[in-house]
Formats: C-alpha cells, structure tokens, sequence
C-alpha cells in the first residue's frame, strides 16, 4: 500500500523504519498536479496540526479511511467531515509533553529572570556587576495552569519542584491536589505566572483577552505554549504597552506561520518561533506513537489514540 505524507519531508525515522516493510511513503510536496488528481487508492493519510484538513482536500482522497496525526491538537482538522465519512483521526497525546513542559518552564525563567536582557547587557558592558536590575523570584509563587491536559499536567508537576503554589482551570475537575478555579479571569486574578496549555478553537479562541490580561495584573506573568488563537494580539501589545502585565512569553500566534511585527519590538515580551516541542527526542516519540496508532488501525480497524 502507500500512504501518503502531508507532514513535510523527513518524517520521523521511527516512523519511517516502522513503515518500510508494509507501506511505500509519498511526500505531499513531491507529487505533481497530475499525481494529486490520482489519489483513488489511498486509504492512510500522515498529517500534522498545523495543516488545515478541511473538506476540500479530504475529497481528494476519496477512499481515504485514516489520518494519523504527528502532533496533539486538532483544531485545523474537519472534525465533522471525518465523523461523516467515517475517517479515523488518531493524534500523538502524550509524545511530546517532557518537551513542550520544558520549554515553558525554559520561557517563565527566561522571562521572569530577565535572561535575553541580561545576555545583551552582559554583550554590551563585558562587566559583572555592572548595573543590571533585580528581577523576579520565581520559587514560592503562584502558578496558574490553564488546560490541565498531559501538558499542562508536566507543566504544573515541574513548579512543584519550585515550591509554586499551583492552580489551574479544566473543563472539567482532575484528580489533583491543586486549586480548581471555575474560570479564567479567576485563576489570572489569583496568578503571578499564567500558562496557557490549552487547545484553540472556537470555544477558546481570544479567550485571553483585555479583561484577562487585566485580571493577571501588572505584577503578573503570561506564558503561551498552547495555541496563538488564544491571545487577542491586539489585546495582548496594548497590555504590554502599557504595563498591564508585566511580560509575557509566546511560542505560538496567531496568523502562523507569520508573526505579526509589532510583537519583535516589545521588550516586556519574549517571543519564539514555535519550537517548543521542536527536539530530536521529542520528534521520534511523536514517529513511534503515530506508528502505533497506523499499526493498530490496519490490524483492528481503530487505534489507542483515536480522536475520532
């Protein structure tokens, strides 16, 4: 059989190895106009969240049974349209979380700790002691969690090693110690540090928006490894601005794969360019669980990561 890879070129070698023996692996990106109108055979799809599955390429495959996501969120993806057609959709929950955890704690100590300031003063000076401000304690305070998913559940286990105090915001309550806030606006209210881990879409999009960010405060923090939808960008600058917040720290934005230019000249906010799974380690997980979910949907016809 082959399947076919919307995912760029290379796909995980884990994957790959995994495949070689059942499956010739085609690149979206290699296939002429002509080859992408003779897609009649092609029951496997590789994908991953940022691609947009909507209809009008989910047609082009018209006996298509399975797409298997190298990534957590499916937010891009035509949910309905694959209930309809009976399309599976399995995604790889749990691949990347260490990594996604880490960078977030990697962004809330650079931000908090002034790291990229301190790196330019250090340039500029080549002194120690040489008059850069104090900044801020991160041990002790308060953690607020928003999404409380694999993420977000590696997120919150790492700042009980910093003595944090730690909340957070679900759609529904978990089997945990922390503090559960009823909404958002409460839990920033109550936050030094807020991370957003949350998945888009309708329900969350702008859902941190002017009230929020003046909620969290100008004492306070916000961290985005979620979804760039999330933020209201033009809410978020104004906030900035004006010190309504003391900083943030974004991974992920709205408009991607663009980033708007307003946000490169703002020295309360860090910005990255969404890399915060972007590991070797993280990457061959993310092959092995979609490899799994493949291996398990030709064999049985479902898979243990199915979202739909």
């Amino acid at each position: 059989m082959r399947i076919i890879s919307l995912f760029p070129k290379p796909i995980p070698k884990s994957l790959f190895e995994g495949l070689k023996d059942i499956a010739e692996i085609q690149y979206w990106e290699d296939l002429s106009e002509k080859d992408r109108e003779q897609l009649d055979d092609v029951e496997v799809l590789i994908s991953n969240p940022p691609i947009s599955m909507q209809t009008d390429l989910l047609q082009r495959f018209p006996r298509l049974k399975m797409i298997a996501s190298l990534g957590v969120g499916f937010d891009k993806f035509d949910l309905d349209e694959m209930k309809r057609r009976g399309i599976v959709l399995t995604n790889t929950p749990s691949a990347t979380s260490d990594d996604v955890a880490d960078f977030a704690w990697s962004l809330l100590t650079a931000l908090s700790r002034q790291i990229p300031q301190a790196y330019a003063h250090a340039c500029e000076k080549r002194r120690t002691f040489s008059g850069f401000p104090l900044t801020s304690r991160i041990s002790g305070k308060r953690l607020g969690v928003a999404g409380l998913g694999h993420i977000g559940r590696e997120i919150a286990r790492r700042a009980e090693g910093f003595k944090m105090q730690i909340g957070y915001t679900n759609l529904s309550e978990c089997d945990v110690v922390y503090q559960r806030f009823s909404n958002l606006k409460e839990l920033a209210a109550w936050s030094d540090y807020l991370v957003l881990a949350m998945p888009g879409g309708a329900t969350t999009h702008h859902i941190v928006n002017r009230e929020i960010l003046e909620a969290l405060g100008s004492d306070g923090y916000l961290i985005n490894i979620g979804r760039g939808e999330l933020i209201d960008t033009e809410a978020l600058i104004v906030a900035l601005q004006n010190k309504t917040i003391a900083g943030a720290a974004i991974d992920v934005f709205e408009g991607e794969p663009s980033i708007d230019e307003r946000l490169t000249r703002l020295n309360n906010l860090i910005i990255t360019p969404h890399i915060a799974s972007g590991t070797h380690e993280a990457r061959e997980s993310t092959g092995f669980q979609a490899l799994e979910n493949i291996k398990a949907f030709l064999a049985t016809g479902t898979a243990p990561n199915r979202v739909v």
